[in-house]
């Protein structure tokens, strides 16, 4: 039998302490290393400068996680895929562009991506969203959703700017996340129109039987998020809280299914347990694949160009 899977963690800030907080806890991994040249040691784990200076070491990874800020993904993903023979998965979004992803499609075949290349659209594995996803799986008589509204707030409006800098904006940080609900439910949409201030957006986006719209900000008095999901021009609603892991589905005036959460675990756990369980089964997940990272990186490019849309959001401080 194949030993545990080796996995080296370039970058070791917030989000890297989720990923090897859930790492080990599994059996089948054993972590090899760290890279960042910021940061000392974590945790008794071997930390290097670069990855070129970890595989000086002798580090071989059969996995390396990018968990740096997003602008260094494509570059950290391309250098690991040349110099290593690791699967490598990437921190979302995967990029901010098409054109951000062209040179890595041109230096790989599409068969190495595909095979070598996973992107961590971590909502996607959310307990509530795998749950809708079943229910609305088995009731094709609801067609596609008329109709998605999706709001993520954050408290990071107290954060210095170097901190928020890390994020780059609310809808560069929070847009993959909700794009890769919605995708669960309708994999085709279009921008209509976009206004990104920063520290909130608003998303406008047609689809083929509706509409969907994004919202996200940073003033908030803490971690809020929630999807509503319209099939039948709203006759039929499938409600998630992403903050709790709940969901509620209610066909007119009656309640017809309801998802508690009862986990001992918190929500980015659970969502990071649900991608390390899908990534190291060895089975295809479009949820962690390129066509999912290159969506989402095309309508992160086509908001940067759409129509304005109106912002009707406000301080209350």
């Amino acid at each position: 039998m194949p030993g545990p899977t080796q996995v080296l963690v370039v970058g070791l800030g917030t989000i890297a302490r989720t990923h090897l907080e859930v790492l080990r806890t599994r059996p089948d991994v054993t972590l090899v290393g760290g890279v960042d040249p910021y940061v000392d040691a974590v945790d008794g784990l071997p930390t290097f400068e670069s990855v070129a200076q970890a595989l000086a070491a002798g580090v071989r990874p059969d996995l390396a996680v990018v968990a740096t800020p997003t602008d260094t993904h494509v570059e950290l993903v391309a250098e690991l895929l040349d110099t290593t023979a690791a699967r490598v998965l990437s921190e979302k979004p995967l990029a901010r562009t098409v054109g951000d992803l062209a040179g890595l499609v041109a230096r790989h075949p599409g068969r190495v991506l595909h095979e070598r290349l996973a992107v961590a659209h971590h909502f996607a594995f959310s307990p509530e969203v795998e749950w809708a996803r079943r229910v609305v799986a088995s009731r094709p008589e609801w067609g596609s959703p008329t109709r998605v509204t999706c709001v993520f707030m954050d408290p990071y409006g107290v954060f210095p700017p170097e901190r928020q800098a890390v994020y780059v904006s609310s809808w560069v940080d929070s847009g993959p996340n909700q794009l890769s609900v919605l995708a669960a439910f309708d994999p085709e949409w279009r921008v209509g129109a976009h206004l990104d201030e920063g520290d909130q957006s608003v998303t406008v986006l047609q689809r083929p039987a509706g509409s969907a719209l994004l919202v996200s900000g940073w003033g908030a008095a803490g971690s809020s998020k929630q999807t509503q999901v319209e099939f039948l021009g709203g006759r039929v609603e499938v409600r998630l809280d992403h903050t709790s892991m709940t969901g509620l589905v209610r066909e007119g005036d009656a309640l017809t299914a309801h998802a508690s959460y009862a986990g001992t675990v918190d929500r980015k756990h659970a969502h990071y347990r649900g991608v390390y369980e899908a990534l190291l089964s060895g089975a295809r997940d479009d949820r962690l694949g390129l066509a999912l990272a290159e969506r989402i990186a095309r309508t992160l490019e086509e908001a940067a160009e759409a129509p304005r849309a109106d912002l009707a959001l406000s301080s209350l401080v």
